[in-house]
């Protein structure tokens, strides 16, 4: 007998984008962004072949949907961390959204990379992940402004501070999913310990500060 093939699926035009690019958040985690093709994601869909060229401009415009769906992922994850929290105060806020940041790339790294690869994204291309990524880090600004307006952070422009924020649990973040802190004299140290004294040395900072 031959092989019987599997019935291809059938979505609405809207449903099928969202399939092709959860499929491609499920390649990229398990297999790393060099798995991430417009052939991969069809056959992890069980759609034709040709149905992602339907959708996306080619293999940037795949890569770029993918990107924009991790940044709106990591706005979910701060705010469920913030929810968590019971953080109503600006500073509260603040930790959650290092905490947040740092926890979504230590639990989607290869997400987390691709989301900072333009590259290969090329964002100034893909309004959508322009606008996912002004999500995010509307996220951070936001909170600083807060923050600024009651009175606990000082300076009246927040784009300075967020770039201090950010760099630090960038930073943090990508030595982490690394793993070159194992590789230096620093050693492996506790990442949650690591990630919650980094906040609180930047918030420290923050306020330390005469911004301008």
């Amino acid at each position: 007998m031959g092989k019987r093939k599997t019935k291809a699926r059938t979505y609405h035009h809207g449903d099928l984008e969202r399939a092709l690019v959860e499929a491609g958040l499920e390649i990229v985690e398990r297999d790393g962004v060099e798995a991430l093709s417009l052939r991969a994601v069809a056959r992890r869909a069980k759609v034709s072949h040709a149905a992602p060229y339907h959708h996306f401009r080619g293999k940037a415009g795949l890569l770029a949907a993918v990107a924009a769906a991790g940044f709106l992922q990591m706005v979910a994850a701060i705010g469920e961390e913030a929810m968590q929290a019971k953080a109503i105060d600006p500073i509260d806020r603040l930790r959650a959204v290092g905490r947040g940041y740092v926890r979504f790339a230590a639990t989607h790294p290869s997400i987390f990379r691709l989301m900072f690869r333009p590259e290969l994204t090329q964002p100034s291309e893909h309004a959508k992940l322009q606008q996912a990524e002004a999500a995010a880090f509307g996220t951070l600004l936001e909170t600083i402004i807060a923050a600024q307006q009651s009175g606990q952070l000082p300076g009246r422009d927040p784009r300075p501070l967020a770039a201090y924020a950010w760099t630090g649990v960038h930073g943090l973040a990508m030595l982490h999913i690394d793993n070159v802190f194992a590789e230096t004299p620093i050693g492996e140290i506790p990442f949650d310990k690591m990630a919650a004294e980094m906040n609180e040395a930047l918030i420290s900072g923050l306020r330390a500060h005469t911004w301008g």
